[in-house]
C-alpha cells in the first residue's frame, strides 16, 4: 500500500484507478461479511437471509410506470370518497362592511341504513375591526349521539 504522503504526488488518473481498486475491495469484504453473518445465523439454528430471486419479466419498475395506474394517467386524487358527500354552507351573522375570507370545511359521517356523509362548510368573515367571525356548527339533534339497543 502506498504511504500517505505520496498520494500528494500522484496524478488524477491513478488516484481514480485506486478508488476503483479500494470500492471494489470494499464490495467483497461487504459480501464476504454478509455471507459470514449468514454462516453463523445457520449454525445457530436461526434463519438466514431470504433467498429473493430477480423476477422473471419486467416489474414495470424498469419501465418507470406503476402497474396499478393506466399509462398516461393521473395518480390517485387528493381524496377519494367511498361514498357521496353532500355539501352544506352554513352562513354567519356578520356585521355590515365585513369581508368574506372563504370556508373552514369540516365532515360529519353517519351511519343509517343508509352511508350519508356531509361536509359543511361554514362561513369565515374578518370584520372591520379586524376580527374574525365563524358561522357556528349546526344542531345535529337526535342524530349526534349513537344509540344501542339490546
Amino acid at each position: 500500500m502506498t504511504e500517505a504522503s505520496d498520494f500528494d504526488d500522484l496524478p488524477a488518473s491513478e488516484l481514480k484507478h485506486l478508488v476503483l481498486q479500494l470500492l471494489a475491495e470494499n464490495a467483497e469484504q461487504a459480501r464476504q461479511i454478509a455471507a459470514l453473518r449468514d454462516e453463523v445465523a445457520r449454525l445457530k439454528g436461526q434463519k438466514g437471509r431470504p433467498g429473493i430471486k430477480p423476477p422473471s419479466r419486467p416489474s414495470g419498475m424498469e419501465r418507470g410506470t406503476s402497474p396499478w395506474r393506466a399509462p398516461g394517467g393521473k395518480g390517485r386524487g387528493k381524496f377519494t370518497p367511498r361514498i357521496g358527500i353532500e355539501e352544506r354552507v352554513i352562513a354567519a351573522d356578520t356585521p355590515a362592511g365585513s369581508r368574506f375570507n372563504g370556508y373552514e370545511s369540516f365532515l360529519v359521517q353517519d351511519l343509517f341504513l343508509r352511508e350519508r356523509a356531509i361536509r359543511y362548510r361554514r362561513e369565515r368573515w374578518v370584520t372591520p375591526a379586524g376580527r374574525t367571525i365563524l358561522a357556528p356548527t349546526p344542531n345535529r339533534g337526535h342524530h349526534s349521539a349513537i344509540r344501542l339497543y339490546s
